[in-house]
């Protein structure tokens, strides 16, 4: 569920749209997304942590505004763990082989949630090159 809820997020934000939104509904995903980190972040209740909802649910609240909120080192130390230190990349869980989906979102989820790099978080992608395209692609679409 973390995945349907970054869309919408992302969506409303890239229309400027974000405060069709009552406080009311924030607040309560600002909640839903804030009781899915046990270490990193699971996608529903009851289910294992996954490094992938480190982007999903970290890139949410980056949008909610409410990532100070976030346990910042329990969720790298558990990325961390999903970290193959010999053959690179990360996993979706700790002892499993990493794959490419993981490792991109996990390491997307450590640039937003940690602001170590200075990434958009609706699309993924640093400021820079969002800026880039806003000065020279959107025109030439308009």
């Amino acid at each position: 569920m973390g995945v349907p809820h970054f869309a919408l997020l992302a969506a409303l934000t890239l229309m400027n749209t974000l405060d069709v939104l009552s406080t009311e509904v924030k607040d309560r995903l600002i909640s839903w997304c804030l009781n899915r980190q046990l270490s990193g972040f699971n996608g529903r209740p009851n289910k294992p942590v996954d490094t992938c909802y480190s982007y999903w649910l970290g890139a949410s609240l980056v949008l909610l505004e409410a990532d100070q909120f976030i346990n910042k080192e329990c969720n790298h130390s558990f990325l961390m763990t999903t970290q193959d230190r010999f053959m690179g990349g990360f996993s979706k869980w700790p002892d499993y082989l990493p794959d490419p989906l993981h490792s991109y979102f996990g390491i997307s989820g450590m640039f937003v949630i940690n602001k170590e790099v200075d990434v958009h978080p609706a699309l993924n992608i640093s400021m820079r090159a969002h800026q880039h395209w806003m000065e020279n692609c959107v025109p030439n679409l308009l």
